[in-house]
């Protein structure tokens, strides 16, 4: 058998669900002669909650609102037990507890008088209370009193607040919510209404007054803030085991398919060591829904919060590790490198299939998520090879014929089986306009996500990444080799003009007058210290002049079926070509970055 046999799928889907698509397509494929081993093993769709701060506003202003719909400040009682006139020095509370207004210099009564110790009250089950008078919260409402003239009466106010429920109240410092006590004896809503009483005066060579007042209630008030929104992107998790010689110790790797939230001109790939995932539990809408206003719900900004109480219950659950009816956000994670801080996990990797329009006349001109996007694939236990089309409307230039290889490779050494595994896929134009990315957001040099690994760290896109070289460093980039002929390097560099006559006529070029057929090339691995090291399975460069975009190219591979029965005839291979068109890929770094593109294995008969 000269190449493993391998399932082909064919098919399309919406952008939004497509790497959902994808993993089920690999999971189930059926391959012949063989049990697939790809398996799905993590699945969480997109999801966003919110989380909360909790602060103290400084110096709020008390205010009471009460039942005629009206709001009132709020006062604190001063501590007046042991007041003595200015100067005089002479005590001022009489035996009962109280202070009288005096009039004029005389100090004369005018019969009203403020309770500065103490007073009881009965409560609404007739129990007798004391309250001690300093510190009391207190406010004067508009309310007619038989026994004054102010038309203001002064109630006892508990600071506290209002349940969910809006009846069970709960004693607090921290809001500014109040309710009723009893009302205060004595002529507080007087001294209240005054803003200030004269208690006494004292003449000498010098005049002194003696006030009393109550001042302005002020607090640190409890405040929740939101945090800009969490999202957690569409996920999708592969495993696979791919084959090994017989000796070597068979190996695990995991593959990650993720879809940036509210991006429909790519998904990221990324794969590693040991990946461990968790399903969210619970409702992440109940972070939000009745806490904040909805429509500010939005992925990476701060939302409005329209209901303290609410933002203060979802806070305290958070917060709570043994609250059981709460939200549980997805977690991943990977295995950890030596020292057991960073994870064994690729750079992100921007397969690409569709662009933002450039067209002046479209409104709208991101991508949307109901687009159709067409798959090709072909599965085997030790890799995929896909190919990923983006509908091109509205614009026929806005979409990508975008490659990509996840997984082993065919290597020249039996015992490289350990760190023998990769990506690499297409990506987009390196336009903002286009693709929101700039060169310096994928380069190792201007952006440290690609350079975690050292200097040649792969980023999967200009480079095919490695998991691991032969000395175990990992995400190394590894370059394509192949047999060509000399490109023309247009937009590249400048041809020698001693090779400018082995360029061939582009559009003269075609399948080969001696042999009838178009040759391709395997596509070799080279590493800038290592050398060679291997070759793509069943994926093959080839110059695409003349060729038409999946036409089948079929390989008589001259190895019969079965030596003993000549007439069984030879197996047959069929590649499936494909005009990959994405601006960056691992062929611009290759010795003919610019004409040859490939053709992947579809079947074996």
């Amino acid at each position: 058998m000269p190449s493993k046999k391998v399932a082909w799928i064919e098919g399309e889907v919406t952008a939004d669900v497509l790497i959902n698509k994808l993993a089920d397509e690999i999971a189930n494929a059926k391959i012949p002669d063989t049990t697939n081993r790809w398996e799905k093993v993590f699945e969480v769709n997109e999801d966003k909650w919110v989380t909360y701060t909790k602060n103290s506003v400084a110096n709020t202003q008390g205010t009471y609102k009460h039942t005629d719909g009206k709001t009132y400040q709020v006062y604190k009682l001063p501590d007046l037990r042991d007041l003595k006139a200015v100067s005089a020095g002479t005590p001022l509370v009489d035996k009962d507890g109280y202070i009288y207004e005096t009039n004029g210099y005389g100090n004369t009564k005018t019969g009203k008088k403020i309770q500065v110790n103490e007073f009881v009250y009965t409560d609404e089950e007739g129990n007798e209370i004391t309250l001690s008078v300093p510190g009391l919260l207190v406010v004067n409402v508009n309310e007619d009193d038989p026994t004054n003239t102010v038309g203001k009466k002064c109630y006892v106010l508990q600071q506290g607040k209002y349940e969910l429920d809006g009846v069970t109240f709960t004693p607090s410092s921290e809001w500014n919510e109040y309710r009723l006590i009893t009302q205060l004896p004595s002529d507080w809503n007087d001294l209240i209404e005054k803003k200030q009483w004269t208690v006494y005066y004292y003449g000498s060579a010098s005049s002194y007054w003696t006030y009393v007042n109550a001042s302005p209630y002020t607090f640190g008030m409890v405040k929740y803030t939101a945090n800009p929104v969490h999202f957690y992107d569409r996920t999708v998790v592969l495993k696979t085991v791919p084959d090994v010689p017989t000796g070597e110790a068979s190996n695990v790797y995991y593959v990650m398919l993720k879809h940036p939230t509210g991006q429909y001109n790519y998904v990221d790939v990324y794969y590693g060591k040991e990946f461990t995932g968790k399903n969210p539990s619970g409702s992440s809408a109940d972070t939000y829904s009745r806490a904040c206003d909805i429509r500010t719900v939005i992925h990476g900004k701060v939302p409005n919060i329209i209901n303290q109480k609410e933002a203060e219950l979802q806070y305290r659950k958070w917060n709570n590790p043994d609250e059981e009816n709460k939200y549980n956000p997805p977690q991943e994670a990977w295995a950890l490198d030596y020292d057991e801080k960073v994870e064994i996990k690729s750079p992100p990797s921007h397969f690409f299939y569709g662009a933002d329009s450039v067209v002046s006349w479209v409104p709208n001109k991101k991508r949307r998520p109901d687009y159709w996007v067409e798959y090709n694939i072909s599965v085997s236990n030790d890799r995929v090879a896909i190919v990923i089309v983006g509908d091109p409307s509205p614009d026929m230039d806005a979409y990508y014929n975008s490659f990509a290889y996840i997984g082993k490779t065919i290597p020249f050494a039996d015992y490289d089986q350990k760190g023998n595994f990769g990506i690499t896929v297409g990506m987009g134009d390196l336009t903002k306009e286009k693709s929101g990315f700039l060169p310096s957001d994928i380069k190792q040099d201007s952006n440290q996500t690609y350079s975690g690994w050292g200097r040649y760290t792969s980023n999967g896109m200009y480079s095919f990444s490695m998991l691991q070289t032969r000395s175990s460093v990992y995400f190394q980039a590894y370059y394509p080799a192949f047999i060509t002929q000399l490109p023309n390097y247009s937009g590249v560099g400048t041809i020698p003009p001693e090779l400018s006559k082995m360029v061939l006529e582009k559009n003269g070029f075609q399948m080969s007058k001696w042999t009838k057929r178009y040759h391709a090339s395997p596509i070799y691995l080279v590493h800038q210290f290592e050398g060679y090291r291997g070759y793509l399975d069943s994926v093959v460069a080839i110059e695409d002049h003349n060729l038409i975009n999946k036409d089948e190219l079929v390989v008589d591979t001259e190895e019969p079926k079965d030596p003993q029965n000549p007439e069984a005839g030879n197996w047959t291979e069929v590649y499936k070509f494909f005009k990959t068109n994405t601006p960056v890929n691992f062929f611009k770094y290759s010795p003919n970055p610019t004409d040859s593109t490939i053709a992947i294995l579809k079947e074996v008969y």
